[in-house]
């Protein structure tokens, strides 16, 4: 099967495919037309992960034959991304596809991965997108040999920031909650900024709070602290760094929040205004509830 023409929009990760700080949409993925993962109950449902910058979330698990992998997991990518390096140890074959990026566009790969297992989630004949990880791996400063998604991560689970573990399973019930805005692959939530409505893509790949910032977009009168740069698998670009008054999602209430703003290409079309990092909100625990479609957290 020709996979090149099963070509589905998507939202892939800026600032973990940069490490992150943003997420930009492209428009290109092998479609997904069932569950590709399944978790096996007899293992361990807690799962082990390097926290570094605060926020990025390292754990390991296998590809193909290739044990010990360092995969990074990204809430705000699907389908899943593999390095163009590791595929090439594996011997993917497959097809080009263009990704259209907020600062450029750039070509990557699409194929079939025979198997990955990270934890109890083994997912089999998986579509992924091959793209060279190195400018992350260089940020970092260690390997990474693929960035996991939704499309992978299809059950519920729990990330706990302070004892660095991802628990599988059922969600416990915890202080604060919100419905999703939309789901798997992508969950959206819905929050208020400076009394402006805003639906954000929730990314444990993003550093912190992003607002989209364009013709379709109102946020460009927020006072200016300064200008960063920073990179993605495309080049580079420029986010703008504001403090937002008022922030409030559910019950959630915080006052003098740091946000950053990113200029959208006039062709990009968004079904989110932004990312929402979670960390930088204060949040130490976080519980993705795909049964009953709800977001929580303390």
């Amino acid at each position: 099967m020709n996979a090149a023409r099963h070509l589905q929009r998507f939202a892939l990760s800026l600032a973990v495919v940069s490490v992150l700080a943003a997420n930009s949409p492209g428009w290109a993925c092998p479609a997904v037309t069932g569950p590709v993962a399944n978790v096996d109950d007899s293992k361990s449902s807690d799962l082990p992960f390097q926290l570094l910058r605060g926020y990025v979330i390292v754990v390991e698990g296998s590809l193909g034959d290739l044990k010990s992998c360092h995969f990074l997991i990204d809430t705000g990518s699907s389908p899943t991304i593999l390095d163009a390096a590791v595929a090439r140890q594996l011997r993917l074959g497959g097809h080009r596809a263009e990704l259209f990026l907020l600062n450029h566009d750039v070509n990557v790969g699409t194929s079939l991965l025979s198997t990955l297992v990270l934890g109890p989630i083994r997912a089999r004949s998986l579509p992924v997108l091959i793209a060279d990880l190195s400018p992350i791996q260089k940020d970092l400063g260690m390997p990474i040999d693929a960035i996991i998604g939704l499309d992978v991560l299809q059950t519920s689970f729990v990330i706990d920031y302070q004892s660095r573990h991802i628990t599988f399973g059922p969600s416990p019930s915890l202080v604060h909650s919100i419905p999703f805005e939309s789901g798997s692959p992508f969950v959206t939530v819905s929050m208020r900024v400076d009394g402006e409505a805003v639906r954000l893509l929730v990314d444990t790949g993003a550093s912190g709070l992003l607002l989209f910032h364009g013709e379709h977009y109102h946020f460009s009168a927020l006072p200016l602290m300064r200008v960063q740069t920073s990179t993605n698998i495309a080049g580079t670009f420029d986010r703008e760094q504001v403090e937002l008054s008022d922030v409030r999602l559910g019950s959630l209430h915080r006052q003098k929040q740091t946000a950053y703003l990113v200029r959208t290409k006039e062709q990009a079309a968004h079904d989110f205004d932004g990312l929402m990092g979670i960390p930088a909100l204060g949040i130490k625990q976080v519980a993705f509830d795909f049964e009953r479609g709800m977001l929580s957290w303390k």
